[in-house]
């Protein structure tokens, strides 16, 4: 599981892309599987996608 807040903060839109290089660069060995990314913000808003991790 990968956790950016307590390293970047709040980066905003960066956050979940910010969390899934460092997952990479930590755990190169992720790279080609599948990865559920969730986020949410302010107002109670989310989304979430399922992607192959680069």
């Amino acid at each position: 599981m990968a956790r950016d807040i307590a390293t970047t903060g709040n980066t905003s839109s960066a956050s979940i892309p910010i969390a899934t290089h460092t997952l990479l660069a930590e755990h190169p060995e992720l790279s080609g599987g599948l990865a559920l990314q969730i986020g949410f913000g302010a107002g109670l808003v989310f989304g979430a996608q399922v992607v192959v991790l680069p």
